[in-house]
């Protein structure tokens, strides 16, 4: 028995939160039918953070494989926030290149911290 979208009874909220509970995601095209868990739209739709610590190698550039191919949403370096440039970039700007971070100013050192809030492309 199929039921219109109105239909449906809403979740709660603690059902909300359930990351293992499936909805179903449509393809407009040819009317398929898929399913994903909740988990796996909270890791599609959602903002992410990285945190990274410099271990003193990097000179100006940070190759993070876990953010390849990610749109970088905001960087901050030792709580001071960086700005995306398309080149260029001075001591307070970065470029991003879908795999590669170059920082305007080198990494200063081991221990240095930074913090990456990035989402799916």
């Amino acid at each position: 028995m199929s039921k219109k979208i109105n239909e449906l009874t809403p979740l709660t909220d603690p059902q909300v939160d359930d990351n293992s509970l499936l909805t179903p995601l449509g393809n407009a095209a040819n009317g398929l039918l898929k399913r994903a868990t909740i988990a796996q739209l909270k890791a599609i739709f959602s903002t992410q953070k990285l945190k990274y610590v410099a271990d003193g190698t990097e000179g100006s550039t940070l190759t993070i494989s876990a953010l390849e191919g990610k749109e970088i949403l905001s960087i901050s370096r030792e709580g001071s926030a960086m700005y995306e440039v398309e080149s260029g970039p001075d001591t307070t700007e970065f470029i991003w290149d879908d795999t590669d971070i170059t920082l305007g100013l080198a990494v200063a050192g081991a221990g240095e911290r930074f913090l990456i809030l990035y989402k799916n492309a």
